[in-house]
């Protein structure tokens, strides 16, 4: 009788192929085991979500005035979006873009009167399907004029004080949960720049470092102020994490139906993101008022659960979890 003797690198392999089909959380399948019942949900580690809203004006001199603090397109846009570009450059959240910020106040009729208090804050959260939103105040955005040295002398006439100019610009801001309306963090910025250079950033846009334009005292005592606060920010995102993640509460509509796959027509700015679980509902009947024809009530029966795997602006992917007979035009609610 004869006996096979393996090679080491063989039998190495061979042991180790088997190990793993015996070790509990392998990550090679074991061929022998029966197979689960619907697909298994994918895990996606993802950054909170937070929209950045207009500061407004809490106290601030002429001179804040002057430079269209209270204008459309002054300081109060321009300090927000300067905050929202250092954010999205951080990268330890993931910003909402401006436009779809001002579709919805505009839709909800929300922040018309100027200052937002936290829990109206909460409230535009919900709607964005963002985690939390960040309010802000600009208390300082002034220049002053400063007397430096004294007499040069009497040669040509020349004497007296040299004058300079000192801006100084402070940003106090709150960040809110929007599953609680708790405020997470009360973060706060000053910076200060007079004639002696640097580059400033003021309402988004690099000022050259060669002028001593009030803009550009302006924009690099901005600049200071909100890098203060992307730090301060920044150290808080675990606290955010902690909280529980909030859903979109707009409805998708499914476009699309092939095989184990199905496309519906929201996207990432709806709030919707790769690893969130929708619930498909078929509408079975709209219950309308009828007298003005509104709809007050919608009934409709479960289809199933699907689990979105891409997700791009406009539109999302998702593979079926449970259920069957999927169909175009019926409706998803996220529920995870």
């Amino acid at each position: 009788m004869k006996h096979t003797v393996l090679p080491i690198a063989k039998l190495s392999i061979a042991l180790t192929v088997l190990t793993a089909f015996c070790v509990p959380g392998s990550v090679y399948a074991n061929p022998f085991s029966a197979p689960g019942i619907g697909v298994e949900q994918i895990k996606v580690k993802e950054s909170r979500r937070i929209a950045v809203l207009d500061f407004d004006y809490a106290n601030v001199s002429k001179t804040g005035i002057s430079y269209g603090l209270y204008g459309k397109n002054g300081a109060s846009r321009g300090i927000s979006n300067l905050l929202t570009n250092e954010l999205v450059k951080d990268g330890t959240y993931v910003l909402v873009e401006r436009s779809k910020i001002d579709t919805i106040l505009a839709e909800q009729n929300l922040g018309a009167s100027g200052r937002i208090e936290p829990t109206t804050a909460a409230q535009i959260g919900r709607v964005l399907g963002v985690d939390a939103v960040l309010i802000g105040s600009i208390t300082q955005f002034h220049i002053e004029e400063q007397s430096k040295g004294g007499s040069i002398g009497g040669f040509f006439g020349l004497g007296g004080k040299q004058k300079t100019q000192l801006a100084t610009v402070q940003l106090s801001t709150r960040l809110v949960s929007t599953a609680t309306g708790e405020i997470l963090t009360a973060a706060e910025g000053t910076g200060q720049a007079d004639k002696s250079g640097g580059r400033g950033r003021i309402f988004g846009i690099g000022v050259d470092s060669n002028s001593d334009s009030s803009e550009r005292l302006l924009g690099e005592a901005s600049g200071q102020a909100v890098d203060k606060i992307v730090s301060q920010l920044a150290a808080v995102a675990p606290k955010l994490a902690a909280k529980p993640a909030t859903l979109p509460v707009e409805e998708m509509v499914v476009a699309d139906v092939t095989g184990n796959q199905i496309v519906l027509n929201k996207g990432g700015v709806h709030g919707f993101r790769p690893g969130m679980v929708v619930s498909v509902e078929r509408v079975i009947k709209d219950i309308k008022d009828p007298t003005t024809g509104k709809l007050l009530r919608r009934q409709t029966q479960s289809v199933g659960r699907i689990q979105l795997t891409e997700v791009d602006a406009q539109s999302s992917v998702g593979k079926i979890l449970t259920g069957t007979g999927f169909k175009v035009g019926d409706v998803a609610k996220a529920v995870e």
